[in-house]
């Protein structure tokens, strides 16, 4: 590397964090009595899900920062790992550890050695009522419900993703990664999952530092996008035909569905565009967190390390991006487990790991 290149990423690192400066929320609340294991917006924009560390979940009403309901199975209270609506926001899941057996783990019992289970609730929002209860003999690493919540995407911990019809009670798909991509002999674990709005594609994420598109009438792998780290994060844009996917501490990346060629890597740096991004950790980011303005016009990104930032989806510009200051110095560091738009879109509302929810007015 260049002395001049040198140089160049050095005030380039100072310049991004002289502009990462902490911001007062315009409100906060509590939404959390220790701290919350996950957290989900409902895409209409007028809850939030929060599962709890040894706490039964709650459901929010954000404007009146009400309890609407709270929710847990019939066992001992455990954590709510896992937190997710349908598209149309009438069905929300939660996954808790344990659980007793039922009939939906037939199919899994002779071919996988049982050591922990959790259990799926199905929650009608507009009454709260437990829809059906699945406990699956695999610890679940994430889930995808589809547009009214009759069917799932779940990644296991045994390195597959199940396609689950909830109406007829069985699995439809079974995904894998192979790893050929890290060169592995193994399957590899996979992170994330995402179904499309059409309800005729899944996206997945792995270990094995790929994304992959799947037709999930036939389970046919469409593509595949290798990125620099374990892929963390994966979305379909709402209005079709890309897709948003990323890797922890690397890049966020935004790609054609149908040509599978890169639009643009999502940068809150000053580097310029048309130079290929250095391996430098001052370039690279974990995306833990995301959403679509109403318009579908601008995303915004939460991180781990107490950022968020707007984008031009368009463009893959930044906006600007903000820290969110920390308010109570003896919980842990503000994680962005969750953030959303408000229903007009003039807000973003955020759901942090230390349990603190806030809304942001738009500029």
């Amino acid at each position: 590397m260049t002395l001049f290149s040198r140089i160049f990423i050095l005030i380039t690192t100072l310049l991004l964090a002289a502009c990462s400066n902490e911001r007062e929320s315009d409100e906060q609340w509590a939404h959390s009595d220790l701290s919350s294991y996950a957290a989900a917006f409902s895409p209409d924009g007028k809850y939030v899900l929060m599962g709890d560390t040894d706490a039964p979940a709650r459901l929010w009403d954000i404007e009146k920062n009400s309890v609407v309901y709270t929710w847990q199975n019939n066992e001992a209270i455990g954590t709510t790992t896992l937190a997710a609506f349908s598209a149309d926001s009438k069905v929300a899941a939660t996954v808790e550890q344990g659980g007793v057996v039922s009939d939906v783990t037939a199919s899994f019992r002779n071919n996988v050695e049982i050591v922990a289970q959790d259990m799926i609730v199905l929650w009608e929002v507009a009454t709260g009522e437990p829809m059906l209860r699945l406990t699956f003999p695999v610890r679940i690493k994430a889930i995808a419900l589809s547009q009214h919540g009759d069917y799932l995407l779940l990644a296991l911990y045994d390195r597959t993703v199940v396609y689950f019809d909830v109406i007829e009670n069985r699995v439809l798909q079974i995904l894998e990664h192979d790893g050929k991509a890290v060169n592995s002999p193994i399957n590899q674990l996979i992170n994330a999952v995402a179904i499309s709005p059409s309800g005729k594609y899944a996206l997945t994420g792995g270990d094995d530092r790929t994304a992959r598109l799947w037709r999930l009438e036939t389970g046919e792998q469409l593509r595949s996008w290798k990125h620099e780290n374990q892929v963390n994060i994966v979305a379909f844009y709402p209005k079709g035909g890309y897709v948003l996917t990323g890797a922890g501490n690397g890049q966020t990346h935004f790609w054609n569905m149908k040509t599978g060629e890169e639009k643009y890597i999502l940068r809150d740096s000053f580097w310029p565009k048309e130079w290929a991004l250095p391996d430098f950790p001052s370039f690279k980011s974990t995306t833990s967190a995301f959403d679509f303005s109403p318009d579908n016009k601008i995303l915004v990104t939460g991180h781990p390390s107490q950022k968020i930032c707007l984008w031009k989806v368009a463009t893959g510009d930044k906006i600007e991006c903000w820290q969110v200051a920390r308010k109570k110095a003896l919980r842990p560091g503000v994680v962005l487990q969750a953030v959303a738009f408000s229903q007009d879109g003039k807000a973003i509302y955020s759901e942090s790991g230390n349990g603190i929810g806030q809304k942001w007015l738009l500029k």
